[in-house]
């Protein structure tokens, strides 16, 4: 097979249009110019991500990130003196799904205040987490055999 193209010529077009964009960009050396007498360009890795700043908070979401933060804490507390009982059944899967809520809070909490750049949130929303793993552990772990105590997921009368 015989290549009927004119590399010769694809190449000056290339290298013409290579020109064109180095004199449009501010600067950048031109083909044309030393690259001593050129302004000094910063070159970075293309994979680097640039840092972005914080933005500002505005009143309103700053108040939804700390009330998020004050309900997860609520939330915690109101599941440790959890007033039902809680051994089987039907009320241990309501305060499984309680204790779910508050994880996601706690989450939440964490993910808006690390976009926020705000650490205290941040940090109150990882004791939120942590806490409601730590009682949802106290019910998991006897059912499943972990525990030294065994109990049982469903009721029996």
């Amino acid at each position: 097979m015989a290549d009927s193209r004119d590399w010769d010529k694809e190449m000056a077009e290339i290298d013409r249009l290579m020109a064109k964009e180095a004199k449009s960009a501010p600067g950048t050396p031109s083909p044309t110019t030393s690259p001593a007498s050129a302004a000094p360009v910063a070159r970075r890795d293309p994979g680097q991500v640039e840092p972005k700043a914080a933005a500002p908070l505005s009143r309103r979401s700053a108040l939804g990130l700390w009330s998020m933060a004050v309900l997860g804490a609520l939330g915690v507390a109101a599941l440790m003196v959890w007033p039902y009982a809680k051994g089987c059944g039907t009320m241990l899967a309501v305060y499984l799904v309680g204790v779910a809520a508050v994880s996601g809070a706690g989450i939440w909490t964490m993910r808006s205040a690390w976009l926020a750049r705000r650490g205290i949130p941040h940090l109150l929303g990882l004791v939120i987490l942590l806490a409601a793993l730590g009682l949802a552990t106290l019910e998991i772990l006897p059912r499943i055999g972990y525990a030294a105590t065994a109990l049982t997921w469903g009721c029996t009368t």
